[in-house]
């Protein structure tokens, strides 16, 4: 006995072309651009800083410091301790002094990866929720579509994780220089956790 089968709508062809017009592209997440993209580097992957035109960096410990160069305060002096540190300090009057900067050789920035962190944390997630959608634009949509979501789904996770990422911790000296306020080792400003984002891009063959 036979089989009798009709086609209402043929896909196939619309999957097809859909499908072509997904190849070849990649999305890239991360802080892509801008000044906060060396910052972004150098938080990723730690890095070491030494002094390049003087003989000490000038590390600020105070929120007005923060503000300003060692050149702005006429009135700071060198104070050396008896554990060796050095200090830029200035008279505050009765015996009393405040302490503005420390003064360093080189500072070592710790790796404090978010952006590969934070993919790993969230890519599983993210992936089904790519591949649910891929079954609905194959058939009817825009392939980028796909693409897209992918991109903002990773940057808000990823934005998310480095939002609350604590180790390793902020050095005491910088939660004093910004007035005692967020502890979290990424976060002074937000405006670099604020830039990732992410775009689409061809993939050489």
């Amino acid at each position: 006995m036979g089989i009798r089968y009709s086609t209402q709508r043929n896909l196939l062809p619309g999957m097809v072309q859909q499908a072509k017009a997904l190849h070849g592209k990649a999305v890239e997440v991360g802080v892509l651009d801008g000044e906060h993209a060396w910052l972004a580097g150098i938080h990723e992957y730690g890095c070491t800083i030494t002094a390049k035109n003087g003989k000490y960096l000038t590390i600020p410990c105070n929120p007005q410091a923060a503000k300003a160069s060692a050149r702005s305060f006429p009135d700071l002096f060198v104070l050396t301790l008896d554990d060796g540190s050095r200090w830029l300090v200035r008279n505050q009057g009765k015996d009393r002094l405040e302490f503005m900067y420390q003064l360093v050789q080189s500072v070592q920035i710790p790796e404090r990866s978010f952006l590969r962190a934070g993919f790993d944390a969230c890519h599983e997630a993210v992936m089904q929720q790519v591949e649910r959608a891929l079954k609905n634009v194959l058939t009817a949509g825009n392939a980028e579509d796909v693409l897209r979501m992918c991109g903002k789904q990773l940057a808000s996770q990823i934005k998310a994780y480095a939002r609350d990422l604590k180790n390793p911790p902020k050095e005491k000296i910088t939660i004093a220089a910004s007035g005692g306020g967020k502890t979290n080792p990424l976060f002074q400003t937000g405006e670099m956790i604020n830039g990732i984002t992410y775009r689409i891009r061809s993939v050489a063959e």
